[in-house]
């Protein structure tokens, strides 16, 4: 029994009797078709329903209403409530009187949610200079498509970045395991001990991680420290990295120690003066120069999202740093030293990218880049 009225039951039935001959020729012709045409005919027809007690041209100043600063009607509130914009729709002579479940509604038909808020940050070089903005984000898509590639040509790609303030927090007291029917459970009471810095590198050709270098501090010196170990490890190849805009990574200190491993013979400048180590602008110029056998992939400023390395760093704190418990620093760095070699035995593997070009800025109009309408 599925509790439907004889008259319901009849409708369908006739219904369906009516289409028979034109189903079975559909049947015959292209038995694919046969559902969709069958679903067709027994589905409810449209139906009007009750009609509107609130005026279209109202509803549309209530949407209106609704996308606008409170303050700006005399509300000291940083976004309307359905309450609120109750009192104000009357208080402006809207509408006489409205319940809060229509605002609801109409608000709902236009998809106009006040009461929501999405964080956003723009990459301010895509406004600035969108040709560089592009240019970069070409670049590094290249490098992770053709990465395997390039390895074949000696020269290999990594992702770089730094997690900083990783905090050793001992649990109170002892996890309670997962049970049938219950969740694995964690006093939230910690203990604070000291913090250490990773700074790593993601292999782009096969998704493993290279030694981590861990330390409490995140110096230009540590970042060059670490660097050379990366190259050292493999000095009859050559270099790319991905990294973010970080100051430790347009460093004085970096200059000159790719500099002496590229055996460049040049003039370097005065730091704040002038030449390559004027400024940081200088020295990511001379530090990105794609004839150097070792160079930087900076990615634009506010989109680390383009750094693989940052889903790697997702992963390790989901799977090991969230939820384990450490007594010391040294117990925490051996932890995520542990953890690496155990991920680059048994689940390392090169990301997909599926990230696109982004097109020139000739393909866009005025209004898709700046996201608004222009008059």
């Amino acid at each position: 029994m599925i509790n439907v009225h004889p008259n319901t039951v009849k409708l369908w039935r006739n219904r369906f009797a009516a289409e028979l001959t034109r189903l079975t020729d559909i049947s015959k012709n292209s038995s694919s078709d046969l559902k969709d045409a069958v679903i067709d005919v027994l589905s409810d027809l449209m139906r009007s329903g009750a009609p509107l007690t609130i005026p279209a041209d109202v509803r549309l100043k209530i949407q209106i209403l609704a996308c606008q600063n409170p303050e700006d009607y005399g509300f000291e509130v940083s976004h309307w409530s359905l309450s609120l914009l109750q009192h104000a729709l009357i208080n402006e002579q809207i509408i006489s009187s409205i319940s809060i479940g229509a605002i609801y509604h109409i608000l709902m038909s236009a998809e106009i949610k006040p009461w929501r808020i999405r964080y956003y940050l723009h990459s301010k070089e895509k406004y600035e200079s969108y040709e560089t903005y592009s240019e970069k984000i070409r670049k590094i898509n290249d490098l992770y498509a053709n990465a395997q590639a390039m390895e074949e040509e000696n020269t290999l790609v990594y992702s770089t970045d730094e997690m900083t303030c990783i905090q050793a927090k001992e649990h109170q007291y002892p996890d309670k395991p997962t049970l049938p029917g219950k969740d694995a459970r964690m006093d939230f009471n910690y203990i604070r001990h000291d913090t250490t810095t990773l700074i790593g590198f993601f292999s782009v050709q096969n998704g493993q991680v290279f030694e981590p270098f861990l330390n409490d501090t995140r110096t230009d010196e540590d970042f060059v420290e670490a660097l050379s170990k990366v190259i050292d490890a493999n000095p009859d190849k050559n270099h790319c990295f991905v990294l973010d805009n970080l100051n430790t990574h347009r460093s004085e200190a970096l200059v000159r120690y790719i500099a002496e491993e590229i055996g460049y013979e040049g003039d370097l400048g005065k730091k704040g003066v002038r030449g390559i180590l004027k400024n940081m602008e200088s020295r990511a110029e001379f530090l990105s120069d794609e004839s150097h056998p070792i160079r930087f992939y900076y990615v634009p400023i506010h989109c680390s999202w383009m750094n693989q390395i940052e889903i790697w760093f997702g992963i390790i704190n989901r799977r090991l740093l969230k939820r384990k418990s450490y007594s010391s620093v040294e117990e925490l760095e051996n932890s995520i030293r542990n953890y690496i070699h155990q991920y680059n035995e048994l689940f390392a593997h090169p990301y997909k990218w599926t990230y696109k070009d982004v097109p020139t800025v000739n393909d866009y109009t005025v209004e898709d880049l700046l996201g608004v309408s222009v008059a």
